[in-house]
């Protein structure tokens, strides 16, 4: 190993260990507030309790430096047991930008995901309810991406205005 090679590896080392320090410009500390803040209502937004706790803390470490970035309006503060809380402040919380890609993102996958649960069920109902183990898992996942294009195609032309449920068909 040349000496070039080694430096090289040991200053990517240490580029690695010092990176807990970040310089971020305001616009990357306001991107950063939202990043964090829509992780975080994806990971724990649908839970009632057991809480990635790993994550509300991130959250709330970010957001308490939220004033000193210049933010003071996107943090919300409250003491609980004699320590200092921050979470989004509902100023941020109703933020049309965030809001906007929160709604995007809950589109897409709906789409996404009603599609090929649509799909995987015309496949069980064609070949089988065991089709997706008989079949080669190749030949099963491009038939699967082939029927969910069509539910994707059609719910990206019309919506959901051609969905029907058939009334007493679910148990």
């Amino acid at each position: 190993m040349t000496q070039e090679v080694w430096l090289r590896k040991q200053t990517y080392r240490v580029i690695l260990i010092f990176m807990i320090g970040l310089a971020l410009t305001p616009e990357q500390f306001k991107t950063l507030l939202r990043m964090v803040y829509i992780a975080n209502t994806v990971v724990n937004g649908h839970r009632e309790d057991d809480f990635a706790i790993e994550y509300d803390d991130l959250e709330q470490y970010v957001f308490s430096r939220a004033n000193d970035a210049g933010f003071p309006a996107a943090t919300s503060r409250h003491r609980l047991e004699g320590e200092e809380h921050h979470h989004p402040s509902r100023i941020f919380e109703n933020d049309p930008e965030v809001n906007t890609m929160m709604d995007q993102y809950d589109s897409h996958i709906l789409i996404e995901y009603l599609g090929e649960k649509l799909a995987e069920r015309d496949i069980e109902i064609k070949f089988g309810p065991n089709a997706k183990d008989n079949m080669p898992s190749e030949d099963y996942d491009n038939l699967l991406d082939e029927c969910a294009e069509v539910y994707d195609k059609e719910f990206l032309t019309n919506g959901f205005m051609n969905l029907v449920l058939k009334k007493g068909t679910a148990e």
